[in-house]
This record gives C-alpha cells, structure tokens and sequence, in this order.
C-alpha cells in the first residue's frame, strides 16, 4: 500500500508513520503494510475473517456509544447495562453501512443476520432490505457489486450510501468524486456526508 492508502485506511496521521519509520519496533509494521497490496488488506480486514469482539453466548454487554456513528440510544447512560439482541435491533431498525459493520465485528454475522430475520414483519420493507443489503455489503463487498447494479451516477451523489460511495471512490478516487458532487450541485449536507465517506472531512 501505499503511504496514502494507510493514512486513509487506518487514519494514520503522516507525521505518525514519519515517526514510525525512525522507530525499529514499529518499522517492521509499515514495512508489513507497505508490502501487501490494498485489496489484500480490505479481504484481511472483511468481518468473515475476524472473530467478534463478544461471544455468541453473551447476553448482555455494557454500552459504549462510540462504538457507533449514530446515538440511537440518547435515553440511556453510556455504559449502561444492555441487552445485545435489543442494541442489535435498535442498530438495524435504522440501518447505517458504518454501524451495521460494527455490529457485525462486536456481535457476529450470524447473531446480526439472526435478529434482522426477527424483525423482518415488524420493519418497513425499505429498511429490512437496505438493512439486508449492508450485511451482505460487509460479509464480502467484492461480489456484493456482482449481484447488485449500481444505480446512476446522479443517483449515487444525491443520495449517498456508504457501500456505494466506498465503491466509486476506489473508481474515481476520493477527490474527483467529490469534485464531481460539486459539479452535479448536491446540496451542502450531501456534499458533506460525501466527504466524511470518502475520508476526506472528519
């Protein structure tokens, strides 16, 4: 990779790997990243090849809200005791690209996939399906493309999802994409959500 692919991918200051290529015991790191090629590290880091953080047989966890890019639980106290099935189905009832991959990596594929079938007559179908579609995005976002068409690129930039903004970035590049939205005229917040998908804003 190169040294822009592991800033964006890790959110790796510059200065940081800087001091990293003066320090022999986290050399051997970069030189590691700096030898496998992006896709690689994308497949290493794909949630079927990671453990979850809990075990399929915890039922209850301690609640940590920056665990997730969305507080959906703004009533309750962070590390508050909650139950896992309830937090899962809170997540995926509104579903985001970002947290339904947390869920996976702190719960598993399986309990996540298992709670969303649950709740499949209790949600809108809009929701279900794009909740369904952001498992199968994370469980392997290769063929993902393969059995879903993109929709128009106009589409695409006035209604930005994470799957799909990840996807063109790798096409166009992060800056070009965005230079694209301004030129198509999405409205501020878009742009802005464009942005902090790509990496590009915080």
């Amino acid at each position: 990779m190169t040294t822009a692919e592991i800033t964006k991918m890790f959110q790796i200051a510059d200065s940081t790997l800087s001091d990293w290529e003066s320090n022999p015991k986290r050399q051997k790191l970069l030189t590691l990243l700096r030898t496998i090629s992006l896709d690689e590290a994308e497949e290493y880091l794909q949630p079927k090849n990671i453990p979850s953080k809990f075990s399929p047989k915890t039922r209850f966890v301690k609640l940590r809200k920056e665990w997730f890019s969305i507080d959906l639980l703004w009533s309750r106290q962070d590390h508050s005791l909650i139950e896992i099935n309830s937090l899962i189905s809170i997540y995926l009832s509104t579903p985001n690209q970002e947290d339904t991959q947390t869920l996976i990596r702190l719960f598993g594929i399986e309990r996540v996939r298992t709670i969303l079938m649950k709740l499949e007559k209790n949600m809108p179908i809009e929701d279900y399906n794009e909740a369904s579609e952001q498992i199968e995005f994370a469980i392997d976002s290769e063929t993902y493309f393969e059995n879903h068409p993109l929709p128009s690129l106009e589409e695409l930039l006035r209604h930005p999802k994470k799957r799909y903004i990840t996807y063109l970035s790798k096409q166009y590049g992060a800056d070009e994409l965005v230079k694209m939205a301004q030129e198509k005229k999405v409205p501020f917040n878009t742009l802005f959500q464009i942005k902090k998908m790509t990496g590009l804003s915080a």
